[in-house]
């Protein structure tokens, strides 16, 4: 396992596994956006973020995705799900930033449990401008010992 740094020959793999994931995990979004938003992921999103890859055996198995303190996408491919990436990812993200604030969607049962096994506390509620669906504004907080931190929202 090795966690990298994301580079632009790396993209049209990424978004794959983004689209794939997004279809999947967003069973109540019409694939329909997913499919209409790759270009501006691969042109737009990807290369304004600082995205980190993890891969085993030279190809990638998940990547995670900062704008600045903001979790904009943290996707693992299907077939290396339940493995422990996702939380190597977060882990790896931790590392870098003290605070980190992600968006996730009501309905997406599986990563808001994931999101708080990991520290992450929900702020806020609101609803996704783009699908119309309730989502959860998340906040970690490294606190003053490098622990984790409540959120006062």
């Amino acid at each position: 396992m090795l966690i990298r740094k994301a580079v632009e020959a790396d993209y049209d793999e990424l978004v794959q596994i983004w689209l794939e994931g997004s279809i999947d995990a967003h069973h109540f979004v019409d694939p329909s956006y997913w499919r209409s938003m790759a270009e501006d992921m691969r042109t737009k999103y990807l290369p304004m973020a600082s995205t980190y890859i993890i891969e085993h055996d030279g190809a990638a198995a998940g990547f995670v995705s900062m704008v600045d303190d903001y979790l904009a996408a943290l996707f693992v491919a299907s077939e290396h799900q339940h493995q422990g990436n996702g939380r190597e990812l977060i882990r790896h993200v931790k590392q870098l930033y003290d605070r980190i604030q992600l968006k996730v969607y009501q309905q997406n049962d599986m990563a808001l449990q994931f999101y708080k096994r990991g520290g992450f506390v929900i702020a806020e509620e609101g609803i996704d401008e783009h699908t119309k669906e309730q989502e959860y504004v998340m906040v970690w907080q490294k606190n003053e010992a490098g622990g984790v931190a409540g959120c006062s929202r």
